[in-house]
């Protein structure tokens, strides 16, 4: 069983993966659009900042960014760039992953080009911008499965999170706090980021006593802590599930060790802890749970299958059912206009693509029955894409071509085969329980998993084999990314008390 914690992916979009706004302190930024000449109004300089990256204090990468200067160059005259590299551990096998980011600004500090890459040794997806016109940016998104152009709005006040960034928080005195817009391109989504200076303190690094401000950051409900000094470089930042940046020499920041293998397992590392038993949870038809964490929305959890029968302070009260199969059969063929957006595609569920229409096509043969196909296309999946642990911004045409890939790539190529066959389909974001390897007690895991639409939403699973999904998958929400990022704050401080299985 491969189940893949999201939060792998979305790390990077916390620590070194934001453009960012600044949206408070108007006397920073009196005038509107012009938030790399705030940030830059002391002039031309050059940074290099090396930071090794732990996970429960064991190296296993680094973050490197700099910005440079180029005078010659009035429409290019400055670069800043980063570069993360992680070696992970996942259910005992090592991955590695690479993410870029970079932002070309002109001499009016304006941005003109960026790009972000996410590379793994499975799946690489590339975005690349440049401005076409007032606050206007032309973008191109490249897997191995194509290429696409979308139209982005970004205002000229957007600038790339950098130590850049820290070296304005550093005016920041405790007590006081600053707001944030954050623009992330992967997902194509804006967040906001708040900023609070907690206490100056003393911080040691490299046998040295250095006087930093310790800042907290608030993002999509993940709180951070960073450490930084009077030059505004941060010198460690650190997370509640373990995950810590600290600064250090190139040399240093290089010589992790490239196996990883002294590293904890992050799969299971960053499992939710469960108080309780369950004795058949393959089997189980009703579970009553209580699940603990800051930032759950029971509206987003609501459904026919799962019933929130208590709010309180951090908790929910929750009855689950397993998944039936569908009362009442419709055939294929138009759908209500409510659930015509499940059809759309989006740039990485690429339903309309020719390929992937072609495959549905094929998968559904002359089956009439909207529950038939579905039950079609649930099966190819299973039986097709092999069951392989990845790191990547799963694409849908990527994972029809390299079949393989964990929930994430199951997920997406089911609701892409059957949004191409007319079904609407979604992407479901939770967790789901489990018994581990080398984990004596059960728990539950962030998990990906799809519903089609068939006269009634049905919940399946493609990754575990279960044409409608058990009582232990927690749906917290459905979407792309941008909602996979809302896990954030549960990240680290999750818990589940069972209460009762049937």
């Amino acid at each position: 069983m491969k189940l893949r914690s999201i939060a792998i992916v979305i790390f990077w979009l916390v620590m070194t993966g934001w453009l960012v706004r600044y949206e408070a302190f108007p006397e920073w930024f009196s005038t509107p659009g012009f938030g790399y000449q705030a940030l830059l109004q002391d002039g031309p300089f050059i940074v290099d900042s090396w930071m090794q990256v732990l996970f429960k204090e064991t190296p296993i990468g680094y973050s490197h960014t700099w910005v440079d200067s180029r005078v010659e160059s009035p429409e290019e005259s400055y670069m800043v760039n980063n570069v993360t590299f992680l070696n992970l551990k996942m259910m005992g096998l090592t991955q590695w992953v690479k993410v870029s980011a970079g932002a070309t600004l002109d001499a009016r500090y304006r941005l003109q080009k960026f790009f972000a890459v996410m590379n793994s040794s499975v799946y690489t997806t590339r975005l690349d911008g440049e401005r076409s016109g007032a606050a206007a940016f032309r973008a191109r998104v490249r897997t191995a499965g194509g290429e696409q152009t979308l139209q982005l709005t970004i205002p000229d006040d957007v600038i790339l999170y950098s130590p850049m960034t820290e070296m304005a928080m550093r005016r920041l005195q405790p007590g006081q706090s600053l707001q944030l817009r954050t623009f992330d391109p992967l997902s194509m989504t804006t967040s906001d980021l708040s900023v609070q200076a907690l206490r100056r303190e003393p911080f040691q690094l490299d046998g040295q006593d250095r006087e930093t401000t310790v800042l907290k950051l608030v993002y999509q409900g993940l709180e951070t802590l960073s450490w930084i000094d009077a030059e505004g470089r941060i010198l460690r930042q650190e997370t509640p599930f373990g995950w810590t940046l600290q600064a250090c020499s190139p040399e240093k920041a290089m010589a992790f060790k490239q196996d990883a293998a002294q590293a904890e397992d992050m799969l299971l590392s960053l499992a939710v802890p469960c108080r309780g038993f369950l004795a058949n949870p393959r089997d189980c038809r009703k579970i009553q749970l209580v699940l603990y964490g800051a930032g759950l929305d029971p509206q987003a959890m609501a459904g026919p299958r799962q019933k929130i029968d208590l709010q309180g302070t951090n908790s929910l009260h929750v009855t689950l059912l397993a998944q039936l199969p569908p009362v009442h059969r419709q055939p294929l063929g138009p759908v209500p206009g409510e659930y015509r957006p499940w059809l759309n595609p989006s740039a990485f569920i690429q339903s309309g693509h020719p390929d992937l229409v072609r495959q549905a096509k094929t998968v559904i043969g002359n089956r009439t029955d909207s529950w038939d196909a579905a039950t079609a296309i649930y099966a190819w999946v299973y039986r097709n894409v092999k069951k392989q642990s990845a790191i990547s911004l799963p694409s849908a045409l990527d994972v029809l071509q390299k079949m393989e890939g964990d929930c994430n790539e199951h997920t997406y190529l089911f609701v892409a085969l059957a949004r191409a066959a007319g079904l609407p389909a979604r992407i479901h974001v939770g967790l789901v329980y489990a018994e581990m390897p080398g984990r004596p007690e059960g728990a539950f895991y962030y998990h990906a998993w799809p519903s089609v639409y068939v006269g009634a939403w049905v919940e399946m699973d493609p990754t575990l084999g279960q044409v409608t999904v058990d009582a232990t998958h927690i749906s917290l929400m459905t979407g792309e990314l941008a909602d996979q990022i809302k896990l954030l704050g549960l990240l680290g401080r999750a818990r589940v008390d069972i209460v009762a299985e049937e």
